[in-house]
């Protein structure tokens, strides 16, 4: 089973703050992994050192027995997937999009192979009739799953997404974390998301990774997501009740 090792990480901007603090975690894959934190508090930059768009201060990164540093561009993308929230390639149509996910994979032209995995992914994400538009000619709901679609294809151990349900409608938000937390089981891999709601991450996800001011400052199951730990991070007075079987978050009151 694909294991995710972070060791001592940290990261500082040139001539800037420290942003990541002694950053170390494990994690195995059929999980989704909820990456949560106040605004400011390092978590897109967590991602962006796990995927390698930026290059740690210090630490060691690890996918199984494989250091992220040692892959090269194409090992890593048959590794790691990311799911970013926007793109300015908009004249693609779905499928091309979808097949960009074989890259790695492609020598000279797709083969059969690649074809019937995208064909597989954008039957799993609901797009076959999308196949043939433009990603300008989409919403936004229906752009994310392209994109997840993509990462899917891409075959990889882990996938990262970015908030990929921001600026969605709340039926879109559900789809989109639903589909998410599926992947993660049924393809036993690894889905670390960095989402802001507290409700929709507790609903379909089943690990959380807390960070305030660049240190992990929980880490576990549903069960850490307590009324004393989101004092601490959000400052906000919350309860944690459960309804149908969910952990739900009530805010009480702002903290001033």
């Amino acid at each position: 089973m694909t294991m995710l090792k972070v060791k001592n990480l940290t990261f500082s901007y040139p001539k800037g703050a420290q942003v990541l603090k002694d950053i170390s975690f494990d994690i195995e894959g059929g999980h989704c992994l909820a990456l949560m934190g106040g605004n400011g508090a390092g978590k897109s930059t967590l991602l962006n050192c796990l995927n390698g768009i930026i290059k740690p201060s210090s630490g060691e990164i690890f996918i199984d027995e494989h250091r992220v540093d040692s892959l090269s561009r194409s090992e890593m993308a048959k590794e790691m997937a990311y799911a970013e929230q926007h793109s300015d390639v908009t004249q693609l149509t779905v499928y091309d999009t979808v097949l960009l996910g074989r890259k790695p994979y492609i020598q000279m032209n797709p083969t059969q192979n690649d074809y019937d995995i995208v064909k597989n992914a954008l039957e799993r994400l609901g797009l076959e009739k999308f196949a043939l538009r433009y990603l300008s000619e989409l919403s936004g709901g229906e752009f994310q799953k392209v994109v997840i679609a993509r990462a899917l294809a891409q075959q990889t151990k882990i996938m990262l997404l970015d908030e990929p349900t921001s600026n969605l409608d709340i039926y879109n938000q559900h789809e989109v974390m639903e589909i998410v937390s599926d992947i993660a089981k049924k393809d036993d891999i690894l889905v670390v998301v960095v989402i802001h709601d507290l409700n929709l991450a507790l609903r379909y996800c089943d690990r959380f990774l807390f960070i305030k001011d660049g240190y992990i400052s929980k880490m576990g199951d549903r069960s850490v997501v307590t009324p004393e730990l989101l004092q601490e991070i959000y400052n906000v007075k919350a309860n944690v009740i459960e309804a149908d079987g969910q952990r739900i978050v009530v805010i009480n009151k702002i903290k001033k």
